[in-house]
């Protein structure tokens, strides 16, 4: 009985962890097009995820802002402030939520009506892939 508990339990974590995993990649095209050597100079944002300084500091991952331009490590950084921000939304895969507070900040809910065409191209991301 252990045994089907646990492998019904290791088969759910791996799911999951598919399901994220098609979800930063939807994320990875949908901001730098895949490139982890994108830079915006408008806002300093860098790397496969195009994350911010601020979006960086506020994850409380240490190494400096530099570090994102590391795929593996941008995406640490995204679940980090995934967690601290939405907790309950990253560990449901509520892709929606964490899309709009990936693009928006955590105050993305009163402002929500401006993250309705990047979840868009996100959720079109998904589909696709």
């Amino acid at each position: 009985m252990k045994i089907i508990i646990f492998l019904l339990f290791y088969s759910t974590a791996l799911a999951g962890d598919s399901r994220m995993d098609r979800f930063f990649a939807a994320l990875a095209k949908v901001e730098s097009s895949g490139n982890p050597n994108a830079y915006n100079p408008k806002e300093h944002a860098i790397g496969i995820y195009q994350i911010r300084r601020a979006y960086y500091l506020d994850s409380r991952v240490p190494g400096g802002h530099a570090i994102c331009y590391n795929p593996a490590i941008a995406r640490k950084v995204c679940e980090a402030y995934f967690r601290r921000y939405a907790p309950k939304a990253f560990a449901n895969a509520d892709f929606e939520t964490l899309a709009r507070l990936h693009n928006s900040g955590p105050g993305y809910a009163q402002k929500k009506h401006l993250t309705n065409d990047y979840w868009r191209k996100v959720k079109n991301a998904l589909n696709k892939e």
